[in-house]
């Protein structure tokens, strides 16, 4: 058979949508047609329900190929949109490292799963925890972390802190045995954080040199430690008078019995490394 008769008998079909009225609703039907025997047929390849009577109108525009005006009444509308792509990547990024299981080994735990969304959020929103807790209605990260709906800063993020304070020696620990060993390199830096408000009875909050230059500002001083890559090992806040150097000492003991590493070389500035502390 020559090939432009096979050509011709080639069944040739063509997609549409068909919307038939029920009762109460508006069913939609994808079919086909094409020609067999020099006669008109259909085959139906599946069902669309649920949707209303404009929603199955433009699909049916798109099945014809035709294009729709936007500010027609026609053209799609945006309802309601959430950030969900960038939340979600981060979130597999720390369960692809052990993140997850570092902060705690029962990671389905409703505060671990808050503190991933704090870590996420932290990364992408960069603002304080109530602005996080309010993006509940602009990003889908807290319903990827478990919290559907209204996000409670109080419980969300302020007790699920408690309970992470509750892990920091153990995740420091852990940390430690990561990314420390003999002879590491260890960074160690100090720095402060000054308060305004209303705050009483508090057992940090103190006057002390303010970096920020806030002066009639009280304090926090607080202490990081890392690794040769600048990798955080550990952290602790300290009372706002405290003397950069009165921390050495105590850092370099925590490494040793806490972390089980008795060599390090141990890295500051000359406000930490004075004469008393390199002859102790």
């Amino acid at each position: 058979m020559p090939y432009h008769e096979a050509m011709q008998k080639k069944q040739r079909h063509s997609y549409h949508l068909e919307i038939r009225k029920n009762r109460r609703s508006y069913t939609g039907l994808i079919r086909s047609s094409y020609r067999e025997d020099g006669r008109v047929k259909h085959r139906t390849h599946g069902r669309l329900s649920g949707m209303s009577l404009d929603e199955l109108k433009l699909l049916q525009f798109a099945f014809r190929g035709e294009v729709v005006v936007k500010d027609s009444k026609e053209g799609l509308r945006t309802q309601n949109s959430k950030e969900y792509g960038a939340s979600y990547a981060l979130l597999k990024v720390l369960q692809s490292i052990g993140l997850d299981k570092v902060i705690y080994s029962r990671t389905g735990e409703p505060w671990v799963r808050d503190v991933l969304a704090m870590i996420v959020g932290r990364v992408l929103y960069a603002g304080s925890k109530l602005s996080l807790a309010n993006e509940w209605r602009n990003t889908a990260l807290w319903e990827l972390c478990g919290t559907k709906g209204w996000v409670d800063v109080e419980e969300h993020c302020y007790d699920s802190m408690d309970s992470l304070f509750c892990r920091q020696a153990a995740i420091q620990r852990t940390l430690a045995k990561k990314h420390l060993g003999e002879g590491s390199l260890v960074l160690y830096d100090i720095t402060s954080s000054y308060f305004e408000g209303d705050y009483e009875d508090s057992e940090i909050i103190a006057f002390g040199y303010n970096r920020d230059g806030k002066r009639g500002h009280e304090q926090m001083v607080i202490g990081l430690l890392c690794n040769e890559e600048g990798c955080p090992v550990g952290v602790e806040v300290f009372r706002g008078n405290t003397k950069d150097e009165s921390t050495v000492m105590k850092k370099i003991t925590e490494i040793q019995k806490v972390y089980s590493i008795r060599e390090i070389i141990f890295v500051g500035d000359r406000g930490m490394v004075t004469l008393s502390n390199y002859e102790k």
